[in-house]
């Protein structure tokens, strides 16, 4: 009797192990399963949210170029872009879930890199003679020279950066000058890679190029941009060109940026509510005062603008979204458009 109650009880303990391990087993399946279910709601939320926000952002893409036209339109034939038309300000709207803002800024304000690639002077600084560089390229060097640094870049540094960049663009794979790069170096660099030997799509690329540094790419990046090299597209617009933009205005051969001071006439000439009306008034400015013996050729600047960077951000219960959108305004076709050349949605 006293064997058959301890057999007993060792089988009930036996089940109670069993019953127990059975509990884990469906306890630990059930969470996994609820982690995984959690998992895969919160990834369709996201999609769906993300999704709810790119139709806000092309929403916002839409209006702004509806905006561009509707300039244009007001403008007629005399066309004039600056920083107090309506398409120049923040705007932002509240949304049933959040909201949506945006801004546009001009690019031909800015220094186009793809015209580095467009006019190769070929023979460099190690010849010492004058004409080494393309217009271009010496507005290049004024532009890298004029970068707000406590310690500016020296003018070897301006044409070392200058050569690697153009090196980068071109489409050979012949070293230029003596700060150029091509694929020898690049293929021994750290890390190792190849040089693009085409346009840049986006300024972020320079980071790969040789003599580049963070703090010189975080200074430039908002002075330039790229698009398409098209014959008398790299004109700057000095309505809206940041000072060092301006700067880089110059001679076709003259590697020196121009002073703040000798800017401050074309400062001065657009500060709101003034503005620079047409392509006439700004040759009148150039061949005037402190500017009249900088030899600056007036088709290297306007006062009208065909490209725009949009900045859009929106939020959407809770969750932030931005994209950056490229328009290439086409007041050369009719009837008149605005084409998205790239959209992206990190570093442009």
């Amino acid at each position: 009797m006293a064997r058959s109650e301890r057999g007993l009880k060792r089988q009930r303990g036996a089940a109670l192990i069993i019953a127990l391990l059975v509990v884990a087993m469906v306890v630990m399946l059930a969470t996994a399963l609820s982690s995984d279910f959690l998992l895969m709601f919160r990834r369709v939320e996201n999609q769906l949210y993300s999704e709810q926000s790119y139709a806000y952002l092309r929403g916002a893409e839409a209006l702004s170029r509806a905006a561009l036209l509707l300039d244009l339109q007001k403008d007629g034939q005399t066309r004039s872009d600056n920083l107090a038309e309506d398409w120049a300000q923040p705007q932002q709207y509240p949304t049933d879930y959040g909201w949506i803002g945006g801004q546009l800024e001009d690019l031909q304000g800015r220094f186009n890199l793809n015209s580095l690639g467009t006019s190769q002077a070929g023979g460099g600084p190690q010849t010492g003679q004058a004409g080494a560089y393309s217009a271009q390229q010496y507005q290049f060097i004024r532009l890298l020279l004029a970068l707000p640094f406590e310690e500016p870049l020296t003018l070897d540094q301006a044409q070392a950066l200058t050569d690697a960049v153009s090196d980068w663009i071109d489409s050979n794979d012949d070293v230029s000058n003596l700060g150029g790069a091509e694929s020898q170096y690049y293929e021994k660099a750290e890390p190792m890679g190849r040089p693009a030997n085409r346009t840049l799509v986006g300024p972020s690329e320079l980071m790969f190029v040789k003599g580049m540094t963070p703090a010189i790419y975080r200074a430039l990046a908002p002075l330039v941009t790229v698009w398409p090299a098209r014959a008398g597209s790299g004109a700057v617009n000095v309505n809206t060109a940041p000072i060092e933009v301006l700067r880089s205005l110059g001679g076709p051969q003259d590697p020196q940026p121009l002073t703040e001071g000798e800017v401050e006439t074309l400062l001065d000439a657009r500060t709101p509510p003034k503005y620079i009306a047409d392509n006439t008034a700004v040759a009148a400015l150039l061949s005037a005062g402190v500017l009249a013996n900088k030899h600056i050729v007036p088709a290297t600047v306007t006062v009208f603008s065909d490209y725009f960077l949009l900045n859009t951000t929106t939020e959407f219960q809770g969750h932030r979204y931005s994209m950056r959108s490229v328009l290439h305004r086409r007041s050369d076709v009719k009837p008149w458009r605005v084409d998205v050349e790239t959209r992206s949605f990190g570093d442009w």
